[in-house]
């Protein structure tokens, strides 16, 4: 059986997903599996709806099966996000990895991939890091100069590079293939003439400024009957300013020795926010007074949401304990049947399945403690004992 794994936040669901899946499916994919990013993704902020909404879009739009990237690793910069991604997929058995680039060249991917891991270059940026802003985009350039590269690399070519990676280190079988991502720039806000590929930045700026309608027509037919309940209850679109008061006053009233061995909020970091914290009255200003060059406000919403959730920097180097499964058509359970036979993670679907390890209980802690603020940042406070109460959505 050949199966394509992909690793997608469908925050939301737009054409560009839609032409990755149609694309391997051309290719002779038997079963499209998607791993999805769950309440929180990569840029730090609450998915716009819900992980099991987004899922069943996701099976609208041609996945066979929607598993969950956990959080922490859902909301972590590329190399852990990348890294967690790649080895679910591949404990879980995929045949191959697809993903959308920037450039689309494969093999330059993998040159730059190599390296990154090359202790000479480790060694350079070590050095250079020092001194320069210590940004995703200071290490591509860094990188670029090292292997004498002066073709532009942008977002998705960085995570590009972030899962070949991860499968070298894995010693991976399973085979990438790029495909040249199409539209709109990953974080082009602006719909222009109603692109076709708009980007998911652009879908959620039109959702938050026109409603749900606004973007339905971008989206696969019939999510509107996944999505309009999520807003009539008031539990879409989120927003962590929905949390607002409490993202402040836990600033305000941490202690510096403890938010510096928070992830993300090392090297004085996490004394900035803290000291930022008691002189703002808002989150946009809290965001807007501790953001420097530096420190982008990537990484800012990525420390908060680290430091709510009482996240450490060693918890990031830790391995999935399991996966939980979002959604599944036939096609997604037959694979999972065979998976379960031989797949080195655990594909649970309600608390009872959890393995009986630490590793599984913390994990289950994370996503436990990552719910509960991720429901106070929908418009409407909701009680944070859903999460496991929601079962997988089986077509």
């Amino acid at each position: 059986m050949k199966t394509v794994g992909i690793i997608c936040e469908c925050n939301p669901f737009h054409a560009g997903h839609a032409y990755l899946i149609e694309q391997a499916k051309r290719a002779g994919a038997d079963a499209v599996i998607a791993l999805m990013s769950g309440c929180f993704v990569q840029r730090g902020e609450p998915a716009i709806v819900e992980p099991s909404a987004r899922a069943r879009v996701l099976l609208l739009g041609g996945a066979d099966a929607v598993l969950e990237l956990p959080f922490p690793y859902s909301a972590a910069g590329a190399e852990f996000f990348g890294a967690a991604g790649v080895e679910i997929l591949d404990r879980l058995g995929v045949s191959e990895l697809w993903f959308g680039s920037e450039c689309g060249d494969l093999d330059r991917l993998q040159r730059l991939a190599c390296a990154a891991d090359d202790p000479a270059f480790e060694r350079l940026y070590a050095e250079q890091s020092t001194q320069s802003t210590g940004t995703a985009e200071a290490f591509l350039d860094c990188l670029k100069s090292f292997c004498g590269d002066d073709q532009p690399c942008l977002s998705n070519d960085i995570l590009a590079i972030s899962y070949l990676r991860a499968l070298n280190r894995l010693g991976s079988c399973i085979k990438p293939v790029t495909v040249k991502r199409l539209g709109s720039a990953y974080r082009e806000e602006s719909l222009g003439e109603l692109s076709e590929y708009p980007s998911a930045t652009a879908l959620r700026r039109l959702w938050n400024e026109k409603g749900l309608d606004s973007i339905l027509p971008f989206l696969p037919v019939g999510a509107k009957e996944f999505l309009e309940p999520c807003v009539a209850e008031g539990r879409a679109p989120t927003s962590l300013l929905n949390a607002e008061r409490f993202v402040l006053g836990h600033f305000r009233m941490e202690m510096i020795s403890h938010i510096e061995q928070i992830a993300e909020l090392s090297g004085g970091l996490g004394s900035r926010m803290i000291h930022t914290a008691q002189s703002t009255d808002s989150y946009e200003s809290f965001l807007a007074l501790s953001e420097t060059k530096k420190y982008p406000r990537a990484r800012l919403r990525r420390g908060i949401l680290f430091a709510l959730t009482d996240l450490s920097r060693e918890a990031l180097k830790s391995s999935p304990a399991y996966v939980r499964l979002l959604a599944a058509n036939q096609k997604g359970r037959d694979f999972l049947s065979l998976a379960r036979k031989d797949a080195r993670i655990p594909v649970v679907t309600k608390r009872a399945d959890l393995p009986d390890s630490s590793e599984a209980q913390l994990q289950a802690e994370w996503e436990r403690r990552a719910w509960a603020l991720y429901t106070l940042c929908m418009p409407k406070p909701q009680p944070c004992d859903r999460f496991w109460k929601q079962a997988p959505f089986i077509e």
